[in-house]
């Protein structure tokens, strides 16, 4: 059941503070009342280097383990990428626990007098968790159809090596060389949880503040597609990031959007891992699909919309 008393629509999380406490929050006292698109743009940078930082030092830490030396690391072989998958993906998610998950907590914490509900850290219920999943799948053939529309835009070599990279550690940990348990872990459940945390939790918390829901809305959806620098695959990463902060938004529970994450993560590694090509890299845009499944998650959209209706009045 929702909360009665929680109101997702408002903004000022902290207007209805406990006798004897200030309204002002500990962020305000250090900065003097910053205004909101500048203390959003201070954390969103600090989370992305203390994600880079923690990553990359971990990941160095991990491939020593395996006597790769930072000379090896330093040269970007290809085949370092391919032999020493898991090191990698352990420092990065890594990075996203101690650089995006904490930066999150921190600047809630500094943000508001409440940081839990702050981030909308409150159950869900069943019936909002099937529309959502619902909503997902049938968002899906869209996602797919802008995927490859997106892949057909032209980029600098520059950017074409970082993707081929990218593309390397992802063969591999579909392929052989990768252990599914470790990938459900590494690819699926800790960005599912620690990336909410960030994106829906504290991101879209302070964007609604400066731009209102929707403005708020498309601001974590951009910047959660621009994050992964999967520039053939950033539409629809940033279609996905809406939706995600539409429904965290309007149930008011982050961890819907953590299960759908988690969802959307798992069934992309399967299909990778044991899919037919055809579904897990198609190459022609499902029209009829999209269509369809357009209908059917508008619908699903009208159904959570106006479950929530009197939250939000």
């Amino acid at each position: 059941m929702v909360d009665p008393s929680f109101n997702t629509n408002d903004d000022q999380i902290d207007a209805a503070v406990p006798p004897g406490r200030s309204s002002s929050t500990v962020f305000d006292g250090i900065t003097g009342g910053w205004p909101s698109g500048a203390a959003l743009a201070l954390w969103v940078f600090v989370g992305l280097i203390a994600y880079l930082f923690i990553g990359n030092i971990a990941s160095t830490f991990l491939l020593a383990l395996n006597d790769v030396g930072l000379q090896d690391i330093l040269s970007g072989q290809q085949d370092i990428f391919a032999e020493n998958g898991n090191a990698f993906l352990g420092g990065n998610a890594i990075g996203l626990a101690l650089g995006l998950g904490s930066v999150a907590l921190l600047a809630s914490w500094l943000d508001s007098s409440r940081p839990l509900r702050y981030l909308r850290l409150k159950s869900c219920n069943t019936a909002d968790v099937a529309l959502s999943l619902a909503g997902l799948i049938c968002l899906l053939p869209l996602v797919l159809g802008l995927g490859i529309l997106n892949e057909k835009i032209p980029l600098p070599d520059v950017l074409l090596q970082l993707e081929e990279q990218q593309m390397e550690l992802i063969k591999w940990f579909t392929g052989e060389g990768g252990n599914f348990a470790l990938n459900m872990v590494f690819v699926v459940a800790t960005p599912a949880l620690f990336e909410e945390m960030f994106f829906r939790g504290y991101v879209q918390r302070r964007a609604e503040r400066g731009l209102g829901v929707v403005g708020g809305i498309v601001l974590t959806g951009v910047i959660f597609g621009v994050f992964h620098l999967r520039l053939t695959q950033m539409l629809p990463l940033i279609l996905l990031g809406c939706y995600l902060a539409y429904v965290t938004w309007r149930t008011g529970s982050i961890w819907i959007a953590v299960l759908l994450h988690f969802f959307n993560n798992g069934l992309a590694l399967s299909l990778s891992k044991w899919g037919p090509k055809s579904v897990a890299d198609p190459e022609v845009v499902p029209w009829l699909l999209i269509m369809g499944g357009t209908l059917l998650f508008v619908a699903c959209i009208l159904i959570i919309h106006r479950r929530h209706e009197k939250e939000h009045r």
